[in-house]
């Protein structure tokens, strides 16, 4: 897998005019995905290569629920 920000350089995120998501009045769906995502990381960082599809199809989801999107930051 290629990495789209292989320098790590910082992020912005940018949002769509409309969201695609559901009501934003219930909150069970994004909290459970970002309740993923956390944990996932936390394995990211303990060196388990096999949880980063995994936080990346959540981030990917919450992108996509949300109407956002990570773009790399300009230098300068």
């Amino acid at each position: 897998m290629t990495r789209k920000n292989p320098d790590n350089k910082p992020l912005r995120i940018v949002g769509d005019e409309r969201p695609e998501g559901g009501s934003r009045e219930n909150l069970s769906y994004p909290m459970t995905l970002a309740t993923l995502a956390v944990a996932q990381s936390n394995l990211v960082k303990a060196g388990k290569d096999s949880a980063m599809p995994h936080f990346i199809a959540l981030v990917k989801e919450i992108e996509r629920y949300y109407g956002i999107r990570f773009e790399i930051m300009s230098d300068g």
